[in-house]
This record gives C-alpha cells, sequence and structure tokens, in this order.
C-alpha cells in the first residue's frame, strides 16, 4: 500500500453551453451578460470570457469526435443535461445560432473560474443563453 504524505487536492470540473445571438466575441459577451460598463466588478467577467474561450469548442464538432451515428440529444443527455436545456438547444441549432460546449474546473487559474465551476447556474434571455447547471460535485 502507498500512502501519499503531501498535499492531495479533489478537482471537479463543471460542463457549461454557451450561446450568444451575436458573433461570439469578448465585447458581444459582456455586452449580454450585462457587464459592459466600467465597474470594477467586470474582472470576473473578462476572467470568465478568458476561461470560457480557452475551452469552449462547437457543439456539433464535439458531438462528432464523440462518436458514430450519435445525436446532439443523446450526447447532452449522456452529459447530464436535462431535456429543457436538450430542447433549447435544438431550437438554438435549428435557428441558425452557434453553440458552444466546453467544461470550467475547480483547478482553473481564475478565481472567477473557480466560483462558476462550483455554482450552478442559467442564463437565458434573447440575446445568450449559457447553462452551466450540472456539475461534477
Amino acid at each position: 500500500m502507498k500512502i501519499r504524505k503531501g498535499f492531495v487536492t479533489n478537482s471537479s470540473s463543471t460542463s457549461f453551453i454557451i450561446s450568444l445571438k451575436d458573433e461570439y466575441s469578448k465585447d458581444n459577451f459582456m455586452k449580454a451578460i450585462g457587464a459592459d460598463g466600467n465597474s470594477p466588478m467586470n474582472k470576473i467577467f473578462e476572467d470568465l470570457f478568458s476561461a470560457i474561450e480557452d475551452d469552449k469548442e462547437n457543439l456539433l464538432d464535439v458531438v462528432k469526435e464523440y462518436g458514430n451515428d450519435i445525436e446532439v440529444e443523446d450526447f447532452l443527455s449522456k452529459k447530464g443535461f436535462s431535456q429543457e436545456t436538450i430542447d433549447k438547444v435544438g431550437k438554438m441549432l435549428a435557428d441558425g445560432r452557434k453553440v458552444y460546449y466546453g467544461k470550467l474546473s475547480s483547478d482553473g487559474e481564475t478565481a472567477s473560474e473557480v466560483f462558476f465551476c462550483c455554482e450552478s447556474f442559467v442564463i437565458c434571455d434573447d440575446n445568450i443563453y449559457f447553462n452551466g447547471n450540472i456539475g461534477g460535485w
């Protein structure tokens, strides 16, 4: 038996789905999330944008890489997303919106990534759909 002496971490991750009505960019993300002014709080969302940008992939590409003959609905279901989320994603894709999938980590480089990884959230309006409602905790 081996016994580890020293610091041991227990990291986790949360899958997310994000789609913007307009082209995906930092300016459009900040505007859609409501952080487009000159608030000191904007740093939190700038860091969150960077974490998303580092890990997001086009959902259709992720599904294609996941395996043969799998549909978006099956992929999202296997990843733990609700039927309501699956239906919303299906509508966004049918409307021609780009939808991205990725993960936030509790071992992330910024406090924003760690915070949003540890919290469940859904932001849904005409300009943004951002779902981090499932987690690995």
